[in-house]
């Protein structure tokens, strides 16, 4: 029997799909499937106390304790039933200057709520694989009714850079925490929650005063009356002095004046049509009689000669006066 040519396509295409199919499966069954790794991180991870986690329920919490076992130091503090306030009971480090309430509450409250990040059964491995059968340190809270909560802190994992520690007293769960909140819990030893201590304020001091009040007042109205007499006194003697240097210069300016004459002005006549011409002046002395002068011009007019004064010292005799004679041209 003769194929047709669409048949045998036909036929070629279904065996082409048979052969794919069989070589997917086989590759399928070749190829095992991938199986997920669990992993433990996050399993068990949250508060280590639930009880006391929440704030709310603190108020119950008297004794705070955290201890460096290999050191061999640790502080305390407790909280007084009536008061509800704080205070360092046992401590390596001294402080007088009381406890910040809000410091110490903290303190408490953040051992209280401690959380794990994860824990996992320790099943036949060691203690000591984890540094927990000889613990660094030791945090205890006991409250009112004498129960207690407590971690134990084994070593640290470096690549994590967590603690590994035990709860109460299970021994077979392991609880992985955060070293920050370790080393926070531990810091309180070295640095207490004391008070900062107070910067002494230096307090002016007042000078005593010797005086009362009246007896300051008496004591400045006698100090101004003093000044007031010195002054007056000052310008007394000052007024005095003036008045006399004055009455001194008057009394030579009055006797100078008094001693020197003033010499009479000569008038010369001179004509009325005439040109004036200047007298030549003939120095004669005084003991030689000037002779009379008769010539007078009508309508003459007089000029005044300035006289010449000299003045000398009141005992000082005056030298005779020269008349000055002016002869008309």
């Amino acid at each position: 029997m003769r194929l047709k040519p669409g048949t045998i396509l036909t036929f070629l295409g279904a065996l082409i799909v048979i052969v794919v199919g069989v070589l997917l499966t086989n590759q399928q069954a070749a190829t095992p499937a991938a199986t997920a790794t669990p992993t433990a991180a996050g399993e068990g991870a949250g508060p280590l106390f639930p009880t006391i986690a929440d704030a709310a329920n603190q108020a119950s919490i008297v004794r705070f304790e955290v201890q460096d076992v290999t050191a061999g130091t640790k502080i305390v503090m407790t909280k007084d039933a009536t008061t509800n306030n704080w205070a360092v009971t046992e401590s390596g480090v001294p402080g007088d200057q009381g406890t910040d309430q809000a410091k110490a509450v903290a303190a408490m409250s953040r051992l209280a709520g401690l959380n794990s990040t994860q824990s996992f059964a320790l099943g036949d491995t060691a203690l000591s694989s984890f540094g927990l059968d000889a613990p660094q340190y030791i945090l205890i809270l006991t409250d009112s009714t004498g129960a207690t909560y407590t971690v134990r802190v084994g070593a640290t994992n470096a690549a994590t850079r967590r603690y590994y520690a035990l709860v109460n007293d299970d021994t077979t769960t392991v609880y992985v925490i955060n070293q920050s909140d370790i080393d926070n819990l531990k810091g309180q030893i070295t640095a207490p929650p004391y008070l900062p201590t107070a910067t002494p304020t230096v307090t002016p001091t007042s000078t005593p005063n010797p005086f009362s009040e009246v007896e300051q007042t008496a004591t400045a109205v006698v100090e101004q009356t003093a000044t007031m007499d010195a002054m007056m006194t000052v310008i007394a003697a000052t007024l005095e002095s003036t008045a006399e240097v004055t009455a001194e210069a008057t009394a030579e300016a009055a006797a100078a004046a008094s001693s020197t004459p003033v010499p009479p002005a000569s008038a010369t006549p001179v004509p009325a049509t005439a040109t004036p011409v200047p007298p030549t002046a003939t120095v004669v002395p005084s003991n030689t009689p000037v002779p009379p002068t008769n010539t007078v011009a009508p309508s003459a007019t007089s000029t005044s000669v300035p006289p010449t004064a000299t003045r000398r010292a009141t005992n000082t005799p005056r030298p005779p006066t020269a008349t000055v004679t002016a002869t008309p041209t």
